[in-house]
């Protein structure tokens, strides 16, 4: 007699490696080192490292920090604006335009990809993930701060 579950063995060892990676690369535990998302969980949530570069050097780019406020206060990228995630009616009041360039970052990516999800859904455009707050403030060319 053969076993139903045992047929589809081959298929789950195919599959699910696969998808265990890319859950790892999108909450950020991919990545170059500790805290850093990978250019998969950057591209997994909707953006290029080529994307967040250019969004962060438009002129009027708001770099939106969604990280909790003793986070922020313990170092952050010069100019961002903090707003924790889950606050989303401030975020969509503070970014105003639908089509305003926002880069929004946090410790690795994974709440800021919540972020942009959430940004997407009430209509928001121009949108990057930057990743952690230190991968955006290389990209932006911007000092952390404390």
């Amino acid at each position: 007699m053969r076993r139903p579950h045992l047929l589809r063995l081959p298929l789950a060892r195919a599959v699910v490696p696969g998808v265990f990676a890319f859950l790892l690369s999108a909450c950020g535990a991919g990545g170059s080192g500790a805290g850093t998302p990978s250019t998969e969980a950057t591209a997994a949530a909707g953006a290029s490292a080529n994307d967040v570069a250019t969004l962060v050097a438009a002129p009027d780019v708001l770099l939106l920090d969604v990280r909790r406020p003793d986070e922020f206060a313990a170092g952050h990228v010069e100019g961002a604006l903090n707003i924790p995630l889950g606050e989303t009616a401030r975020m969509i009041e503070a970014i105003g335009a639908r089509d305003r360039p926002v880069v929004l970052h946090c410790r690795t990516g994974n709440r800021s990809g919540q972020a942009m999800n959430e940004l997407r859904a009430a209509g928001f455009t121009r949108l990057a993930n930057g990743g952690s707050f230190q991968q955006t403030a290389t990209a932006a060319g911007r000092p952390v701060v404390r």
